[in-house]
């Protein structure tokens, strides 16, 4: 690290100046940036001799402070502060004033406003600001010299030496750190990308993309919302450092906010602190189901590809603000908007590889029109002729036998090249059962499924009513998963002639009135706009639990509202 003093007045005595060379040293021996801030407040205290000190860090926008690292106060006093200080006061003179401040009583001070609920009172005060780069990156605060004495003006020579140094040590630390994490958004894109394009099933692609944007962004939390067929968002994968980051894998994000920020194409960063109003009330749930407190940092990222968006990328950090969120915006758009680009690459890999089936099934089909049917046609021609002209009755019969047989034979062959045209899909069942055991994780058990009736026959379970009973099954596994507290879950389909219904019930707490119903909301509306029930059963009897019935026509070429198309 090389220092520059030019301008600088430099401390008389030589006892000072090596003071100060090993302060210089202390805070320039390493590279971790929290750790930086923690050497220069404990180097400054010691280089003057105070008993408190801290380093204010600005808010990018430089309007009050973002973080404040203390040294001095016991674990007893640091807990009885009521909240971290934003600036104001003689604090916020530092911030709009840049200049070294020497106080002898920091309580007659014009700007002073008192020492907040559980604050230890302090008389003698100094301060200096630390420049990175030609801005002002925070302020070093000191408070009551030790033995009563007044701050000296060789004491600001010092600070204010010292704080040069360390706008140089917080320099190298954020380039470090810039560095670090240049590789680690580099290799997360790497990883994602790989994962899309090679084959990767897209469960598994999607868990990797929010487990190395969690690291990357040093967050707590990290979730992907895609939009599904029907256009609504549903959280597809989570991860984070509380276990119940993952209860929230299948929640529908309904609210007309979502689709706000989705459209909008631009990410959110939120920030609250607690005593304050949260920034976005829906984030905070989000951030509450996800084990995190409902304050702090939480970004909200659009993954758009040309004029449109696929999804949402939601990062939050914990309690407080801290450099990291702000530093991150960036690289997360960035992040987020590779991840849709990838997405729709895979996507439009997996269409490319379905249309060269399909282009050989349509060969294999013409072939057999033009060539087999035709063949066995004329075949069963000549030999009709020959029955005519046959004078043994036997050879009549055995004539008019295989003429039957290659009729047959031509119709078995007309089904199956009507089936090689239609499009390949999933049967719903297999869907079904891959939903299920989706919620393996958030659970921490493979709920039971029982499917009665024709589920996959399109005669009576139609697309529109498909894509209802994958989302009716989704959003009641995820009311269990988030609050039932269940060891067992049996989901039960039964299909008939002419109604649908589906059972979701489970073994835990039974329904806990929380004032927030948007889950049975959304499938109380599914239900009538197909002119069907819900009934909730909760406790059950004795045994507590919940029972979730949604029952509807069923109604061949109908849409979601039971219109017809």
């Amino acid at each position: 690290m090389q220092l520059n003093l030019t301008g600088l007045s430099m401390p008389r005595s030589s006892h000072a100046v090596t003071t100060l060379l090993n302060a210089v040293l202390a805070v320039g021996s390493g590279l971790d940036l929290s750790e930086v801030l923690t050497r220069i407040v404990r180097s400054a205290c010691d280089l003057v001799g105070a008993r408190y000190g801290a380093l204010g860090v600005l808010r990018p926008d430089g309007e009050g402070l973002m973080e404040f690292v203390t040294s001095g106060l016991t674990p007893e006093e640091a807990g009885r502060v009521a909240s971290q200080p934003f600036g104001h006061g003689v604090l916020g003179t530092l911030i709009r004033d840049p200049r070294p401040l020497r106080l002898s009583a920091v309580g007659e001070h014009p700007d002073a406003v008192g020492f907040p609920p559980g604050h230890p009172v302090m008389t003698t005060f100094l301060g200096a600001p630390i420049h990175v780069r030609g801005e002002v990156f925070g302020n070093i605060y000191l408070a009551d010299k030790v033995g009563g004495l007044e701050f000296t003006g060789e004491d600001e020579e010092l600070i204010v030496a010292l704080a040069a140094a360390a706008g140089m040590a917080i320099d190298n630390a954020r380039m470090f750190h810039m560095a670090r994490s240049g590789r680690q958004w580099s290799d997360a894109l790497r990883e994602m990308t790989q994962a899309l394009l090679y084959g990767r099933d897209q469960r598994v692609a999607l868990s990797m993309l929010v487990q190395r944007a969690q690291l990357a962004a040093e967050a707590e939390l990290a979730a992907v919302a895609l939009a599904g067929e029907d256009g609504q968002l549903i959280i597809e994968a989570s991860t984070g450092t509380d276990p119940r980051s993952r209860l929230i894998v299948g929640t529908p994000l309904a609210e007309p906010h979502w689709v706000t920020i989705l459209d909008s194409g631009e990410p959110l960063l939120l920030l609250s602190r607690e005593g304050e109003a949260v920034a976005d009330s829906l984030a905070a749930q989000l951030r509450e189901a996800s084990g995190l407190p409902p304050h702090g940092q939480t970004a909200i990222v659009p993954m758009s590809v040309g004029t449109g968006s696929l999804g949402l990328l939601v990062v939050a950090w914990g309690e407080g603000e801290s450099h990291t969120a702000y530093d991150a915006a960036e690289p997360l758009k960035q992040y987020a908007d590779l991840a849709a680009v990838t997405l729709t690459a895979a996507s439009a890999q997996r269409d490319r590889a379905r249309m060269v089936v399909l282009e050989d099934r349509e060969r294999i089909a013409r072939d057999m029109h033009d060539v087999v049917i035709q063949r066995l046609f004329a075949t069963g021609l000549g030999l009709q002729s020959a029955s005519r002209v046959a004078a043994h009755p036997y050879v009549q019969k055995r004539l008019s036998e295989a003429v039957d047989e290659l009729d047959l034979a031509i119709k078995d062959i007309r089904r199956m090249i009507f089936a090689l045209h239609q499009p390949e899909s999933q049967p719903l069942s297999e869907e079904l059962h891959d939903l299920v055991v989706s919620f393996a994780e958030p659970l921490g058990f493979t709920p039971r499924l029982t499917v009665v009736g024709p589920l996959d026959d399109p005669e009576t379970v139609d697309e529109w009513l498909r894509l209802d009973l994958l989302a009716v099954i989704r959003e009641a596994l995820s009311n269990v998963a988030r609050h039932a507290q269940a060891g067992e879950v049996d989901v039960a389909v039964v299909v008939q002639a002419d109604l649908v219904q589906v059972t979701v019930e489970d073994d835990g707490v039974g329904m806990i009135e929380t004032g927030r119903r948007s889950g049975l909301a959304n499938l109380s509306e599914r239900a009538a706009g197909r002119r069907g029930s819900l009934v909730v059963l909760s406790p059950m009897a004795v045994l507590g639990g919940t029972r979730v019935i949604w029952e509807v026509p069923a109604s061949v070429g109908a849409g979601p509202t039971g219109d017809p198309l």
